[in-house]
């Protein structure tokens, strides 16, 4: 749940199925979660016979809600669920569905202790329902995932209207290009101020197929303050900062990585390296995270506020999908408490979202946590055109030490802009601002270096790849 707690207020400020394990035979003591209720099933059980789950076909339709008959002379059994009507012959793979559809499943169904057994993929074929398998606690996990997501956003009509006027067509990967830039003003009545500036210009393109990044940052600010703690802090640290231009190509489980500034490094400590452009390749990257990151842009872009909090809830517990139904219901009521419609003011045609000490004391409450005081003022108005603005105030103060941090900024479908200033009393005085554009990629992202470049294995048993 904390995790997707954490991807839950990520939105909010940005605003898998497994298979069946295989197995020989059959394996009993398996359960059905159906919208997160586990189905009691007093005559036949669930089992797994030859790597399919297979399940009490009544039972479960009833656990759905569906009106069952059974017809015992043809042994048919025929459901009406919501506007869909079945029927199914025990002891064939084939459903007929109202409207002349028929579908055949993977196996045939059989009769075990008088009911009708069908692999639970059976629902999803022939309803359109989610089916998951936790291996974990050996439950088949059914979730009528329209239902759900309808459900949820009934509290968010304002978000997902504002959602659907900023929509940008990215479904098919993203080119996001960002800038941002500022400087920091080191206090000292002394010596007097010195003023240290920073930047960093970085453009991503991410696809189905990889993702790559490159750009360019100037953070010598951070050997000045290196310096300031440790007078012996190499000077040679500022000019390497400076200017660090690179490049990432991230395919697969693995990535690559140009870094002058890197390379250079690892010729001065004796790393007998190519010359000019080399390419730092490393395995050492989790399995999967890329198609964690496209999960990510998929929750970015869903089209309502319980559609991302489904994709979410599916991320967070793809291990452990017995756990989707719930953390989906928790999560559902705490945006509501933070971003329900309830927590919006109307002005004019606009809507204006407000996060201060009642508003947290309403989330406190939700989490079932105690009240604690919160220093901040937050406020976001959502205007008709699908644009927005945005403004943060926050003031901290524990003696000695008193900060204070302000935020403004607005945005639209493809692009939004800030500028920000952080004070820590007589030490800094920060200044920044940067922009954020999205666009359709225009390419294909790279999946590796150019077959000429020069690469070095970082994880070889000698840095030097072969």
């Amino acid at each position: 749940m904390k995790k997707l707690v954490a991807l839950c207020l990520s939105l909010l400020l940005t605003l898998t199925l497994a298979a069946p394990a295989a197995a020989a035979g059959k394996d009993d003591g398996v359960k059905v979660q159906v919208n997160g209720r586990l189905v009691d099933f007093p005559d036949a059980a669930p089992e797994v016979v030859d790597g399919r789950t297979m399940v009490p076909l009544r039972a479960v339709l009833e656990a759905l809600g569906a009106e069952v008959d059974y017809d015992a002379a043809s042994q048919t059994t025929r459901a009406k669920l919501g506007g869909v009507s079945l029927s199914h012959a025990v002891g064939t793979d084939k459903i007929d569905i109202s409207g002349g559809q028929a579908l055949t499943m993977d196996t045939v169904s059989y009769v075990r202790r008088g009911s009708a057994m069908v692999p639970v993929r059976f629902f999803s074929q022939a309803l359109g329902y989610e089916v998951y398998w936790d291996g974990g606690s050996r439950t088949a996990v059914v979730i009528d995932k329209k239902a759900a997501i309808a459900g949820i956003d009934k509290n968010f009509t304002i978000s997902n209207t504002f959602r659907a006027n900023q929509a940008a067509d990215l479904s098919d990967g993203l080119d996001m290009d960002i800038k941002f830039s500022g400087s920091v003003r080191l206090l000292d009545s002394i010596s007097g101020d010195r003023e240290l500036p920073f930047s960093i210009e970085m453009r991503t393109l991410c696809t189905e197929k990889a993702l790559n990044a490159w750009g360019k940052m100037d953070l010598s600010l951070l050997s000045e303050l290196m310096k300031a703690v440790d007078e012996e802090a190499p000077q040679e640290l500022k000019a390497l900062l400076k200017d660090l231009s690179f490049q990432i190509i991230y395919s697969g489980s693995s990535m690559w990585m140009e870094l002058p500034a890197l390379t250079e490094a690892l010729r001065e400590s004796g790393e007998e390296l190519p010359a000019g452009e080399v390419w730092l390749k490393t395995a050492a990257i989790e399995a999967g995270a890329l198609e964690e990151l496209k999960a990510l842009l998929t929750v970015a872009h869903a089209g309502t506020m319980g559609s991302a909090l489904y994709a979410m809830a599916e991320l967070a517990d793809k291990d452990a999908p017995a756990q989707i139904y719930e953390d989906l219901t928790r999560a559902a009521d705490l945006m509501a408490a933070i971003a329900g419609d309830e927590t919006y003011a109307k002005s004019g045609e606009d809507y204006v979202w407000k996060m201060d000490q009642a508003m947290f004391g309403k989330v406190a409450e939700a989490l079932g946590a105690f009240e604690t005081s919160f220093p901040s003022a937050i406020e976001m108005t959502f205007k008709a055109d699908g644009s927005s603005t945005f403004s943060l105030k926050m003031s901290m103060q524990q003696t000695p030490m008193a900060v204070t941090v302000t935020l403004t900024g607005s945005s639209s479908a493809r692009s939004s802009s800030f500028e920000g200033r952080i004070q820590v009393k007589n030490v800094c005085d920060t200044t920044f601002q940067g922009t954020v554009t999205l666009t359709a990629p225009k390419k294909e992202p790279l999946t590796a270096p150019p077959a000429d470049a020069a690469v070095v294995d970082l994880d070889a048993p000698s840095l030097l790849a072969a």
